[in-house]
Order: C-alpha cells, then structure tokens, then sequence
C-alpha cells in the first residue's frame, strides 16, 4: 500500500511526532511511506498532527482505504493495529474484510463527503490537572469542593480531589465531534455511567466504536459506544450515544451491519 504523511505546522507539538512515523516505517517496511503534496491519491493517509488541536487540513487529500487522524503518540497504534491485519490477511492470500474499518475522509466518489463504516473506531488521550477542573468549573460553574477544594476533599471517601464526571465524559464528545463520526455530526442522546474515580494526574483515553445506524432520506441515526479508561487499564465511563448525520457530509457504507462492543454491552444488553 502506498501511505502519504503530512504532518501539521508542529507549533505546540507534545510528542516527537518524526520518531513515531519513522518507527511505523520500520515496522512495515512492506508498504510505500510517502509525504506527498495535496491532491495526491493515497491508501491510507496518516495526518500526523502534534496535539490534539488537530489543526492540519485534510484539503485535497483522497485515501482509497483509511484516513487517521493522530494527535497522540497513544493514537499511532490504532494504525498499528490496522496495518498488523492488513499484513496477516496479505500472508492469508485474502482480502482483509474483519476490521470493517475502511473509510475515508475525501473519497473521489464522495466528493467531500466523510465516509464510514461500521466498526470504525477512534481515540484521544489526555491527562488531567487542577488548571482543567478549574477552567471547567469556572465554565459551568460547578465549584463543588469536592472537586476544587484539596483540603475538603481529603475529608471525604475518595481522600483526594475528583476530576469532574461531566468533564471526563466530555472526552468521548471530543472524539466523536472532530474524529468519528468527525466535523458536522449532531449529539442527540447519551446513556452514562460512571464506573470510577478520577484523579488529578490521571492519564484518560477516551475511545469510540461505531456500532450501527438507521438510515433515513436525509441522513443517518448513527449509534456509537464510548469507553474512558486511566492509565492503569480500567474503565472509568461507559456511554451508548447517538450521533444525527446529515447525507450532505456524511456516507456509510454498510448501514445494515452491527458491531459487538464487550466493554459497554453489559450495561445496556
């Protein structure tokens, strides 16, 4: 496969954003690694950008297969992942057809449509300090000690400062509106739970699958999980949402598919 890279201005990166590229070329050296200039037509795009602003415009850009969109050094294993399958279904002499993952942000076809599939899935990573929850407090005005009060809060069960709940769910709306589904979806449900505490310090991945959609004459009903999980592995929210997704932005390719998801199914059957 030929994969373009391009990378974003590198004005506030926070990873070594050419090492982590460069170790992708080492570890699959079968496919063609490329930086090409828009326009140019790849199988997979990597955007490579250095947090999670995301700001590097995917204008021009058309991949046959998959776009990434990596503002982590964490999200680079999602084309890990992708790229391991693609190498076992080439030694199987098959098609890789069991990640249900191909999709792109400008297919020829589509035009600028963004398309899906079912069983995509997207993830950020961010860790949390006291300057966030009192950004977020000051925002909603949610000043409960409980949270912004160190000395209150070491009274208490949880002997130290929560991070709100609210804020640390915001995470998986994040990757939703600017990954997956991506820019132009509407939230218009949510089912949470909070499972465990957060932290001051604590690193939070927040990831999202596609699930399965109803598809009406202007757009999609779209239902995705969203699963926040620290830095010791363990869930500490669960979500079932539901995104509106006009036809004008976005295509899904297989509609009538359904996707298992083990980490929240249990929660809602």
């Amino acid at each position: 496969m030929t994969i373009g890279i391009k990378y974003c201005g590198g004005c506030n990166s926070v990873y070594n954003r050419g090492r982590q590229t460069q170790l992708l070329k080492e570890q699959f050296p079968e496919h063609e690694f490329r930086t090409a200039a828009a326009g140019t037509v790849c199988d997979v795009w990597l955007i490579v950008c250095g947090c999670m602003r995301s700001c590097a415009s995917t204008d021009g850009l058309t991949a046959k297969k998959r776009m990434f969109i990596l503002p982590t050094e964490r999200s680079f294993e999602e084309v890990r992942t992708y790229l391991r399958a693609k190498r076992g279904a080439a030694k199987k002499g098959g098609r890789d057809e069991a990640m249900g993952e191909e999709a792109s942000s400008a297919d020829g076809k589509n035009g600028r449509k963004t398309v899906l599939r079912v069983g995509q899935s997207a993830q950020m990573e961010k860790t949390f300090f006291k300057d966030d929850i009192d950004k977020f407090a000051a925002l909603t005005g949610d000043f409960s000690r409980l949270h912004t009060d160190a000395a209150f809060a070491e009274k208490s069960d949880f002997g130290r400062p929560l991070v709100h709940g609210m804020l640390t769910a915001s995470l998986i709306s994040s990757v939703m509106g600017m990954q997956l589904p991506g820019e132009g979806t509407v939230f218009t449900e949510a089912q949470t739970r909070f499972l465990k505490p957060i932290f001051y310090g604590d690193t939070i991945t927040a990831r999202v699958r596609f699930l399965s959609c109803r598809e009406g004459k202007a757009g999609y009903i779209g239902t995705f999980s969203g699963v926040c999980t620290n830095q010791n592995g363990e869930i500490t929210v669960a979500a079932r949402c539901r995104q509106l997704m006009s036809k004008e932005l976005f295509e899904v390719a297989n509609p009538g598919e359904t996707e298992a998801d083990p980490d929240t199914d249990g929660y809602w059957g």
